[in-house]
């Protein structure tokens, strides 16, 4: 039995960045189709059918919008990824009113391009969040069924539908943006921007500009008036600063000034812009520790730390294993159009012993590397490359996950 590939649809002007994207989901294990324009997008989706488009906002012959707004009236389930530049955020903002599933601003990495087209795919179908039991099935999907689940889960329940600013503790590839979409996802914000931030990212430099925006002229190389990230969100939305910990002192100093006042302005310009904005933090660091030890500005930690959720490690819950490994496999053989596979009991033996560094996200890469096989049976051999044939180790018992700060009283 062959399993057809999902296909993904790209309209973007850019020639180089087609074939860049191509390529990108194509080594992803997607079919690809494009289109050089917006009037050839709204032709080719009719030929293509895909299962997800990547569209480009800014197009010499049909605007991004107006073909987002046609795309929908021919397929109102379709999702829709819109890449933009820089300058067309505001662009961007107003397409996911629209009913865009989600904005990435070019350059993006290609994780995260991969991981968007990826969830807009499995998202496809779904009914709208809006209850507490779809919280617990979106997680437990994403994260596995254990009783550590059950308790990350209850976590978010208490907090979701809340204007408090949460920190996301947890080691890297454990599940913290999961967490926090669902926080967003379940939250009254919902339907306003999620505007995801990579603190480690941001130059000192560039801070002030990529927090707040700038004026037309504000500095050498500020040709236009630019909106910054919590101008995106400024309206109802939520800001993820991810691996806040990564944020320079300068750039928390300026964060701390803006939670205290609730305004910002533009660099370069004098109007105040009011926020309402929900801000989720997450880090793999000890924050709380780090800012006793001065590594990170306490009084920082305090204004972010009004709800502390901790993550567990994928080895701390190997009930979990069998589940994602099967989930993962069965999804990458279907994206390499394979019939499904089973794990051999020796196979998942094997990952449950073994003490996953990289968490969930190893073991997804572990089970795509493993779907390459031509069997329909997992064996051991076929992970000890992944795995390391010394990587077995005892697993350490779970911490207590149910500790979390929680605000004063």
């Amino acid at each position: 039995m062959m399993v057809q590939r999902a296909t993904v649809l790209l309209i973007d002007d850019d020639r180089d960045m087609r074939w860049a994207m191509r390529n990108i989901l194509a080594d992803a294990g997607f079919d690809v189709a494009e289109a050089e324009g917006g009037r050839s997008g709204l032709d080719r989706v009719v030929r293509a059918a895909p299962d997800a488009v990547v569209l480009d906002m800014r197009m010499p012959d049909l605007g991004g919008d107006e073909v987002l707004r046609r795309l929908h009236r021919h397929d109102q389930g379709l999702p829709v990824i819109i890449v933009t530049a820089h300058g067309s955020i505001s662009g961007a903002v107003g397409a996911i009113r629209e009913g865009a599933f989600e904005y990435l601003t070019k350059p993006f990495r290609n994780d995260h391009f991969v991981n968007a087209v990826q969830r807009a795919i499995a998202r496809r179908g779904e009914a709208p969040a809006s209850s507490a039991v779809g919280i617990r099935a979106t997680i437990k999907e994403a994260m596995g069924q254990g009783p550590a689940v059950e308790s990350l889960i209850d976590q978010i329940e208490a907090v979701a539908e809340t204007d408090y600013s949460v920190v996301i503790q947890g080691e890297t590839g454990a599940g913290k943006e999961v967490v926090a979409r669902n926080l967003h996802r379940y939250s009254r914000r919902a339907g306003r921007p999620l505007v995801v931030v990579d603190c480690g990212a941001i130059a000192e430099t560039l801070t002030d500009t990529e927090f707040f925006g700038h004026e037309k002229g504000a500095y050498t190389g500020a040709v236009a008036r630019h909106r910054g990230w919590f101008e995106v969100a400024a309206n109802g939305g939520t800001i993820f600063l991810d691996e806040i910990g990564n944020l320079s002192m300068t750039g928390q100093k300026a964060l701390l000034r803006t939670l205290e006042e609730r305004t910002i302005h533009r660099v370069g310009g004098t109007e105040l812009i009011d926020l309402d904005v929900r801000i989720i933090a997450a880090t793999n660091d000890d924050l709380k520790h780090r800012a006793k030890a001065g590594g990170f500005r306490e009084d920082l930690y305090f204004r972010l730390a009004e709800y502390v959720i901790a993550v567990p490690p994928l080895r701390a819950r190997p009930e979990d294993v069998a589940f994602l490994a099967t989930r993962f496999l069965t999804q990458a053989r279907a994206s390499l159009g394979r019939p499904p596979a089973e794990i051999a009991p020796a196979a998942l033996d094997l990952m449950r012993a073994y003490r996953w560094p990289g968490n969930v996200r190893e073991l997804r890469n572990v089970m795509r590397r493993a779907a390459l096989s031509a069997l329909e049976v997992i064996k051991p051999e076929h992970l000890t490359d992944s795995l390391g044939l010394c990587a077995v180790a005892p697993v350490l018992p779970p911490p207590n996950i149910n500790q979390r700060d929680h605000p004063p009283a």
